[in-house]
C-alpha cells in the first residue's frame, strides 16, 4: 500500500498542468471569427449564384386552371340502361294488357268495346295457355308495379337532368 502511495505521488509530481499564454482565448476567438466570415462569404456567393425566382403574375390563375382540369368528373351514365327500360316497359305493358283483358267485364260499357275486348281475349287466351298466379292479377300488384316504375322513371329523370354546377 505504501508503494502505491509513492507511485501516486510520483505521478502527481511528474504531471504539471500547463499554463496557456495570456492571449490564448483571444487567438481562439479570432480563429472562430475568421472561419465564420469565410463561411458567410461562401454562403453569400452561393446565394448570389442561386437566387430564388419569383412566380409570374398569373401563376395562381394558371395553377387553379390546371386544378380545375384535373378535377374528378361525374359520369353521366344512367343507372338503368335503355335496354332495361325497354324490357321494363314491355313487361309492364304486357301485364297491364293481360289484366285488362282477363279482368271483370263492366256491363255498363258499350257493347262494341266489349266485343273487341272479347275478340282480343279469345286471341290472347288461345295463344297463351298458362294461368298467372292470383297475386299478379290483383290490383295491389298493379299499383305496386306502377309505383315502382314511377320511382324508377323519376330516378332516371333526375340522374339525366343537365345541371351545371361549379365547384
Amino acid at each position: 500500500m505504501k508503494e502505491e502511495k509513492n507511485i501516486d505521488k510520483l505521478i502527481r509530481e511528474s504531471l504539471k498542468t500547463e499554463q496557456p499564454s495570456n492571449d490564448f482565448t483571444s487567438k481562439i476567438m479570432n480563429q472562430i471569427k475568421v472561419a465564420d466570415t469565410n463561411q458567410e462569404k461562401a454562403m453569400a456567393s452561393l446565394l448570389k449564384k442561386n437566387t430564388l425566382e419569383s412566380p409570374s403574375l398569373n401563376f395562381t390563375a394558371r395553377v387553379m386552371a390546371e386544378v380545375e382540369k384535373a378535377s374528378i368528373k361525374i359520369a353521366d351514365e344512367p343507372i338503368i340502361s335503355k335496354k332495361v327500360w325497354t324490357f321494363i316497359s314491355i313487361f309492364i305493358g304486357s301485364i297491364f294488357i293481360y289484366v285488362l283483358l282477363t279482368g271483370e267485364k263492366n256491363t255498363s260499357s258499350s257493347t262494341a268495346f266489349n266485343e273487341i275486348i272479347k275478340k282480343w281475349d279469345q286471341l290472347l287466351t288461345s295463344s297463351l295457355s298458362f294461368d298467372l298466379p292470383e297475386i299478379i292479377i290483383s290490383p295491389l300488384f298493379g299499383l305496386s308495379i306502377f309505383a315502382l316504375s314511377s320511382l324508377l322513371f323519376l330516378d332516371y329523370y333526375l340522374k339525366n337532368r343537365k345541371i351545371s354546377m361549379t365547384i
